[in-house]
């Protein structure tokens, strides 16, 4: 008995710990626009452009995080645009 009470004592604290540690999704989120142009990834894009182009077509953060607070991926038309900022020559939509 001993040792099934030590057994789901220990279960118990590693699934705590593991919620716990995983944090609130919503501390990941893009709070601004230069959150989300951070994330370019530089060895395929040309950062400074995929940053112009975001600021482009959200014009301010006000803006991006209206957009963000009911979508939950990016607008086809930024999508687009960030691809004309691709490195890779042979990128095709």
């Amino acid at each position: 008995m001993y040792k099934k009470a030590k057994l789901i004592l220990l279960s118990t604290l590693a699934i705590s710990l593991i919620m716990v540690s995983c944090g609130d999704p919503a501390e990941n989120m893009n709070k601004t626009m230069a959150d989300f142009s951070d994330k370019c990834i530089s060895e395929e894009y040309d950062c400074k452009c995929w940053e112009s182009k975001v600021k482009e077509h959200f014009k301010t953060d006000e803006a991006y995080m209206k957009y963000w607070e009911k979508h939950s991926a990016m607008p086809d038309e930024l999508i687009n645009k960030l691809g004309e900022c691709s490195l890779n020559e042979d990128f095709d939509f």
